[in-house]
C-alpha cells in the first residue's frame, strides 16, 4: 500500500498533539488551559466543570479527526493524491486542534477575571487602543484582483495564437471565477453593519475588522483558483490517465483549501468579536496572562527575549512582539511553503507522467522524465537483456512508490543504476553501460518487448 508511509506520520502527529492538549486539563505550575490561577482556584466547582467540558470536547474532536484519516485508505493506489491529502490534513489538523482549547481558555480567562484570581503583578490593558487600531486598518484594494485577472487573460491570449481550445477554456473559466469572487468581495464590502455593543466605537471596530479580513480572503482565493486552473490544464495536456474517481477526489481535496480559509477567517472575526464585545471598550485588569494570546502565543513588547518557554506543550516559542520572533515564525512558514509546494508539484507530476525512451537516427538513446533525463549512445552499450525480475536495492536520489521507481538507485550485484520502471509490469529492459545500469519498461509488456527488439536491432554489439 503506497500510503502507509503517509499514515504513519499522520498517526504519530495525531497522538502527539491530542496528548499534548489533553494534558492541559491537568494543572501544571499553577497554569490550567494556558491561564495562571492561585492554588485555591483549582478546588472551585466551576474550574472542575471546565475540566470535564474540556475532556469531553477533545474526545469528540479526536473521534471526528480520526474519521478524516479514512481517505488515506481510499487513496492507497494514488501516491500523489495521498501526499496532497496528507498536507491538507496536517494543516487542517494543526489549526483545528487548538479550537477546543481556545474555547475553554476563553471561558477560564473570563472566570478568572470575574473572581479576581490574579497572580503576581497586576496591570491595566486599554482596549481603546486596540479599537483605534482596528478602525484605522486599511481594507485590501479591489485592484488586487488584477493579478488573477492577468493570470487568466494570458492563457486566453496564448490560446488565440496557437488555437488551443482547452487552454482558451481554462483561461475563460479562471477569469469567470475571478469575476465571481470579485462580486463576492464587493458584496462583503457593503455588508450591513452589525451591532455588538452600546459602544459605537466597538461596533465600528469589529465591523471594520471583519471587512478587512474578508477583503483579504477573496483576492487570495482568486489567485489560488487561477493557478489551480492552469495546473489542471497542464495535467490534462500531459496525457494524464486520471480516472473519474481520481478527478473527483482531487477536486474535493483542492476545494478543502478555500473552505478551510473561509473557516479560518470566520473564526478570526469571532475572536475579535469576543475580545471586544465582552469588555464593551473598557480597560481590563490582568496579570502576565495578558501577554499570552489564547494561552499559547506570546506577545510582550516589554520583553526583548526572542525565545520563551511554552505554556502549552514542551520546548520554547517565540515572542511575536520582537522582530526576531516574527522572522522566525513567519519565515518558517514561508520556508515550509517554498519546500512543500514544489515537492508536491513534482510528486503529482511524477504520478501522472511516464518516462519515455526515444532512439534517434544517430544512435543516441534519450530517456525523458522530469529532473531525471538521461541519454547515452548505443555504441556504449556493453549488454542488453530482457529480465522478468527487478533487482533489489535502495534509492539514492529519485522517487519510489509501490507502483514505480524512477531516478538514481544502488542495486545488489549491479551497483549504480538509473531506473525508469513500473514495478508490477515486467519484463524490464536492462542495459549495461560502463559503470552504470539503466533499467526501463513500459506499463504495457507488449510495448516493452517491442522496444527491446528495436534496441537490440540497433545496438552495434548485437
Amino acid at each position: 500500500m503506497n500510503n502507509i508511509i503517509l499514515i504513519i506520520p499522520a498517526v504519530i502527529a495525531y497522538i502527539t498533539i491530542l496528548v499534548t492538549f489533553l494534558k492541559q486539563a491537568i494543572p501544571s505550575n499553577h497554569i490550567l488551559f494556558g491561564v495562571t490561577f492561585p492554588a485555591h482556584a483549582f478546588e472551585d466547582t466551576e474550574i472542575k466543570q471546565l475540566q470535564d467540558e474540556y475532556k469531553k470536547s477533545y474526545l469528540v474532536y479526536a473521534g471526528i479527526t480520526l474519521i478524516t484519516l479514512v481517505p488515506f485508505l481510499l487513496l492507497g493506489r494514488y501516491f500523489s493524491l495521498g501526499f496532497t491529502y496528507m498536507l491538507l490534513w496536517f494543516v487542517a489538523f494543526i489549526y483545528t486542534s487548538k479550537l477546543p482549547f481556545n474555547k475553554i481558555h476563553h471561558k477560564a480567562t473570563t472566570l478568572k477575571r470575574d473572581k479576581q484570581w490574579y497572580v503576581g503583578e497586576k496591570r491595566v490593558i486599554r482596549i481603546d487602543t486596540k479599537v483605534t487600531q482596528l478602525k484605522k486598518a486599511q481594507l485590501v484594494s479591489p485592484y488586487w484582483f488584477l493579478i488573477p485577472a492577468l493570470l487568466s487573460v494570458v492563457p486566453i491570449i496564448v490560446a488565440l495564437l496557437n488555437s488551443d481550445v482547452l487552454l482558451k477554456m481554462t483561461g475563460i473559466a479562471s477569469l469567470a471565477m475571478t469575476a465571481i469572487l470579485f462580486v463576492i468581495y464587493s458584496a462583503f464590502d457593503k455588508m450591513k453593519t452589525k451591532v455588538y455593543s452600546e459602544n459605537h466605537d466597538i461596533n465600528a471596530a469589529i465591523n471594520h475588522a471583519a471587512r478587512r479580513y474578508w477583503s483579504t480572503l477573496w483576492p487570495s482565493l482568486a489567485v489560488f483558483e487561477s493557478i489551480n486552473a492552469f495546473v489542471a490544464y497542464m495535467i490534462l495536456t500531459q496525457g494524464s490517465s486520471l480516472s473519474f474517481t481520481q478527478w473527483m477526489i482531487g477536486i474535493v481535496m483542492v476545494s478543502l483549501l478555500p473552505l478551510c480559509s473561509i473557516y479560518y477567517v470566520h473564526n478570526k472575526i469571532r475572536s475579535v468579536e469576543e475580545s471586544l464585545a465582552e469588555t464593551d471598550g473598557q480597560s481590563i485588569v490582568t496579570d502576565d496572562d495578558g501577554y499570552w494570546i489564547n494561552g499559547s502565543t506570546y506577545y510582550n513588547p516589554d520583553d526583548q527575549t526572542i525565545m520563551v518557554p511554552k505554556r502549552v506543550g514542551i520546548g520554547t516559542t517565540v515572542n511575536l512582539a520582537t522582530r526576531g520572533g516574527k522572522w522566525i515564525q513567519y519565515g518558517g512558514i514561508v520556508l515550509a511553503l517554498v519546500i512543500v509546494i514544489p515537492l508536491t508539484a513534482f510528486i503529482v507530476q511524477s504520478d501522472n507522467t511516464a518516462p519515455s525512451l526515444t532512439i534517434k537516427d544517430d544512435g543516441i538513446v534519450s530517456i525523458d522524465y522530469p529532473l531525471y533525463d538521461y541519454s547515452f549512445n548505443l555504441s556504449d552499450v556493453k549488454g542488453i537483456t530482457l529480465e522478468e525480475v527487478l533487482p533489489s536495492g535502495f534509492r539514492t536520489n529519485g522517487t519510489a512508490t509501490a507502483e514505480y521507481a524512477r531516478g538514481n538507485f544502488s542495486l545488489e550485484k549491479l551497483g549504480a543504476a538509473k531506473l525508469y520502471v513500473f514495478k508490477n509490469s515486467p519484463p524490464y529492459i536492462t542495459i549495461q553501460l560502463n559503470g552504470l545500469t539503466v533499467i526501463f519498461n513500459d506499463k504495457d509488456p507488449g510495448k516493452t518487448k517491442a522496444l527491446f527488439d528495436e534496441l537490440t536491432e540497433k545496438t552495434p554489439a548485437s
